[in-house]
């Protein structure tokens, strides 16, 4: 499971089907964005009811939540009729099956997509740029995070509304921490290492049980931990800043950061202070990290923000666990970057809004889902960041983060740091394929031959940058 994206099984196939669908249907469907309409003002929504389709690929207690608050909207007014589509699989099955649909009846009027194939959607030539919507109704984007919103632009244009953000975070068991004398979160990436070593062995108490942890930390396997990592040492992931100032041609993590990233993680595993879990397959097989802390086996792991909505819901089963948030822990202790933002945006596909009663309808259920009240509730109940300093003042947000302190340290990531093309991630239409690339280098810096860290990342950047340009002279 990718740090920021929801449960998926089966990634490779998806990811390989989900490039070759891009570079098969770009040309063709150009001819819907000519057709759509431009008209996005609720004046456009005609007596009656307009019924439109969301889909979107959430799981567990943010599948339950999402559905209610489509159900909460439909039961506002009587206009606009949502039905929700949830895609099993995730963000890449999603993304499979939106690209399946296009042109067709079956294509949805508002699509939930990761934010890191933005630039896909933009070469698939089959959505409306939200940017749009934004002039016509005279929306306001000033509350927004501005990371998300130079996370979401390409060509000059906010192509999606940023709703889900999430962060990487350090999440831990402070009972653990307590036992093995750690005092404080580690800030970088040498701490967590020596802080890993310390847990390990260590035993701690509860109700006269004792639970020792017997790994120390448990790493997801994900490649998001490289591309994070390069933006918050003011790095960049692929070329030509990131593919922000023109189209992405070629690797660039293949730098000091990222050898000092796979190194540092790599000798963690060496020393036997970390184990390893994949992020696919079966939900105990890609959250093994979590359940690891839960049984007591490890004292921390690296998640996503929003994971943490199913972590607090399923904690009283663990009594034992304390639950510790802190910031993603950097590579340099000189912190001179920032954290990029996770997770997902609104999209507009232009066929299916090709009416303008059916734009207005759907502009009109995506200014519901981004409202502050309801962003709020969203975020209170998932774990994601609030991206709206409005919907980050609301009383049920202060709340949370009154009983819950240590989960402000993903807002704090998003909300902080410097907002720039190193921290806006990377726009690349080939995303799921290079983060394959990078599951592959990933599998083998972590095997117990164990080579050499910087010539698995030189086979992986050079994997990339053929992917990338395999990509670009489809379009």
């Amino acid at each position: 499971m990718r740090l920021h994206r929801t449960f998926r099984a089966g990634a490779g196939a998806a990811i390989a089907a989900s490039s070759l669908a891009v570079i098969t249907l770009a040309g063709p469907l150009a001819v819907t964005s000519a057709s759509a309409a431009t008209n996005c003002a609720a004046s456009a929504i005609p007596k009656g009811t307009t019924n439109i389709s969301f889909w979107e690929g959430m799981t567990s207690t943010n599948e339950t939540l999402i559905q209610k608050i489509v159900k909460a909207f439909n039961a506002s007014q009587s206009k606009v009729h949502v039905t929700d589509v949830n895609q099993a699989g995730g963000y890449i099955s999603t993304w499979n099956s939106y690209l399946s649909s296009l042109g067709t009846s079956n294509e949805p009027n508002v699509v939930m997509l990761d934010q890191y194939i933005t630039q896909g959607a933009v070469d698939s030539k089959s959505i409306i740029p939200v940017a749009t919507c934004v002039a016509g109704t005279h929306y306001s984007t000033k509350t927004f995070a501005k990371k998300t919103i130079l996370e979401e632009t390409s060509a000059g244009k906010l192509q999606g509304l940023p709703y889900s953000v999430s962060a990487p975070i350090l999440i831990y068991n402070q009972n653990s921490f307590k036992a093995a004398g750690i005092k404080s979160p580690p800030a970088t990436i040498a701490a967590m290492a020596a802080d890993a070593a310390k847990l390990k062995g260590k035993s701690f108490t509860y109700k006269s049980k004792k639970y020792t942890d017997t790994d120390g930390m448990t790493l997801k396997i994900d490649p998001w931990y490289l591309q994070i990592l390069q933006g918050t040492a003011n790095a960049y992931f692929v070329n030509n800043e990131n593919g922000r100032t023109k189209r992405a041609t070629a690797a660039a993590y293949n730098d000091a950061t990222g050898r000092a990233t796979f190194s540092e993680l790599q000798n963690i595993v060496k020393k036997h202070d970390a184990v390893t879990n994949p992020d696919s397959g079966s939900q105990t097989t890609a959250y093994a990290n979590l359940y690891a802390i839960g049984s007591g086996a490890s004292g921390m792991t690296i998640d996503s923000s929003a994971t943490l909505g199913t972590i607090l819901s399923d904690l009283p089963l663990f009594p034992y666990v304390k639950l510790g948030v802190s910031q993603l822990p950097r590579i340099t202790p000189t912190v001179t970057g920032g954290v990029e933002p996770g997770g997902n945006a609104l999209f507009l596909p232009s066929y299916s809004n090709k009416s303008s009663a059916k734009l207005a309808a759907s502009w009109e259920f995506m200014q519901y889902l981004d409202n502050a009240v309801n962003m709020a509730k969203w975020d209170v109940g998932t774990g994601y960041v609030p991206i709206r300093s409005d919907a980050a003042s609301q009383a049920s947000m202060k709340r949370f983060y009154a009983k819950y302190p240590t989960l402000r340290a993903a807002y704090t990531e998003i909300s902080t740091g410097k907002v720039d093309t190193a921290t806006a991630g990377p726009l690349l239409g080939c995303y799921y394929t290079v983060s394959n690339d990078l599951v592959t280098a990933e599998d083998s810096l972590f095997s117990n031959s164990y080579p050499s860290p910087a010539s698995v990342l030189s086979t992986a950047a050079a994997k990339t940058t053929s992917d990338i340009k395999s990509y670009n002279s489809s379009l």
